[in-house]
């Protein structure tokens, strides 16, 4: 049965110069399993907003979309701004009380509901307290407390650790086999969550130029797919499919790299939100080098962010000392906070969206851009600023793989002191000088890249994870020989 059908469809947004999408034509059915991936820009949010009417982005449509699905489910890449409760319970009858449920009726929803997600210890927890992971959990639960017979999901891992991650998408994977829901789910994270799909859709430039069994891929569509099938002609979908074939490389030597004058000294730092409150941080110590590129990487609530506040001046620790040589310029995890104008066009010159990508864009309201859109004119406004040390919270989050080289080559390109939180792991294996690992409010390990990253058997990259049991220290495919 086709839930969702979409004829020459074609979207544009007002005072953008391209089309969104472009004749789209597309079949979701009953029970599909689909991913969703394209670079940065391609269409893809706004694709899945069009196949919810609620939630339809304004601008101009043409061709048709048939919507035969009873009750969609939508989780949008930050769930934080749309809880309309402060706690789990709240939250997740909201939409039974206002279709004016009885309260035995409500209470038989609920009891299911937060078993089959695991949530009935954290009915009477505050969302603010919750993890990401914890978070998103909630979110599609939300999402799917009306009987929802398909859920869409615009990148619900964005804000996770990896572990978080995987948990995320088994448990989708669960929702779509056992209780039959058709999912649709778009991510730049494709390791772990590709070899799970019935299909996989790729765009570009707002049209489909795949629409296929994972297992057929063609050589247009690969960068999208998990490292694992990047680097052997057999293209293994999961790492652990990849571990036989890792006999096949091997490593450059290690190199250790010159050691500069400190410009961030944190020593027995200590801090909580509260006075009476966890402490998030507790006698932490951190330091960073000029001209240095530092990585910070750890659990989902380990303080990574908290860590980066307090370097940045935002927040004050109530015990230890923070030395910071310079001036520090701080990119938020919502890039938004740093949008205070009506157009692309005013927050940044045109030169400077050419450099980001963001030329066509100048027309466009800063809100109405895609995740990786936000991330880069985020960026952009940072270049145009003063600094000495550069402070990014998840800089990488909903960017592409090909832009994400790009960012790479301009942070390594600005010969500063750049102090990086990410979850992306890949990423930190691709561009860090020094990585430290935070966890439960203190650092665990710190050293430089290649040494940190071997060390590690969870958090560490897709590269470490096939090749641990054949190379020492290779991390990233810039390890390799």
């Amino acid at each position: 049965m086709v839930l969702f059908k979409t004829e020459n469809l074609t979207f544009a947004y007002p005072h953008a110069t391209e089309h969104a999408l472009s004749n789209v034509n597309l079949e979701i059915n009953k029970g599909d399993f689909i991913v969703l991936m394209g670079r940065t820009g391609s269409g893809k949010s706004t694709l899945l907003r069009l196949l919810n009417p609620v939630l339809a982005p304004f601008g101009k449509t043409e061709g048709s979309i048939e919507i035969k699905a009873k009750k969609t489910g939508y989780v949008g890449q930050n769930p934080d701004i749309t809880f309309v409760s402060e706690n789990v319970r709240s939250e997740l009858v909201f939409a039974l009380e206002n279709q004016r449920m009885s309260n035995n009726d409500i209470a038989l929803r609920l009891g299911e509901i937060s078993s089959f997600f695991n949530l009935s210890h954290l009915l009477d927890r505050n969302i603010s307290d919750l993890s990401g992971g914890e978070k998103a959990t909630v979110a599609i639960a939300a999402a799917m407390v009306n009987n929802a017979d398909a859920v869409i999901l615009d990148e619900p891992t964005a804000q996770l650790d990896s572990k978080s991650a995987y948990e995320l998408i088994n448990l989708l994977k669960r929702v779509n086999d056992e209780l039959g829901v058709t999912v649709v789910i778009t991510s730049h994270l494709s390791d772990g969550l590709i070899d799970k799909c019935d299909r996989l859709i790729v765009l570009e430039k707002g049209s489909i130029i795949f629409d296929d069994k994972p297992e057929n891929a063609s050589d247009a569509v690969l960068p999208f797919y998990p490292l694992s099938a990047q680097l052997f002609d057999e293209r293994p979908l999961t790492v652990r499919d990849a571990v036989a074939f890792a006999y096949r490389l091997s490593e450059k030597p290690l190199k250790s790299s010159s050691i500069s004058s400190e410009i961030v000294n944190l020593k027995n730092i200590t801090f909580a939100y509260e006075k009476k409150g966890r402490d998030i941080l507790e006698k932490l110590d951190f330091k960073a080098y000029e001209g240095k590129i530092h990585c910070i990487i750890g659990a989902n609530g380990s303080g990574k962010t908290t860590l980066l506040k307090i370097i940045a001046g935002i927040k004050k620790p109530y015990s230890g000392k923070v030395r910071v040589n310079g001036r520090a310029a701080y990119l938020p995890q919502n890039p938004q906070f740093l949008f205070t104008k009506d157009t692309v066009g005013e927050e940044i010159d045109e030169q400077t969206a050419d450099r980001f990508g963001l030329g066509d864009k100048l027309g466009m309201h800063p809100y109405d851009l895609s995740g990786g859109q936000a991330q880069k004119l985020a960026m952009a406004i940072l270049s145009k600023q003063q600094y000495d040390i550069l402070l990014l919270d998840e800089p990488s989050k909903a960017l592409d793989v090909f832009y994400k080289k790009e960012l790479i080559a301009y942070l390594k390109s600005l010969d500063k002191t750049i102090i990086i939180v990410s979850h992306d792991l890949d990423f930190v294996g691709d561009i860090a000088d020094y990585v430290s690992f935070l966890s439960d409010g203190v650092i665990t390990i710190a050293g430089e890249r290649r040494q940190v990253l071997s060390s590690l058997s969870y958090y560490t990259t897709q590269v470490r994870r096939i090749t641990a049991a054949h190379l020492t220290s290779a991390v990233s495919t810039e390890d390799l020989r």
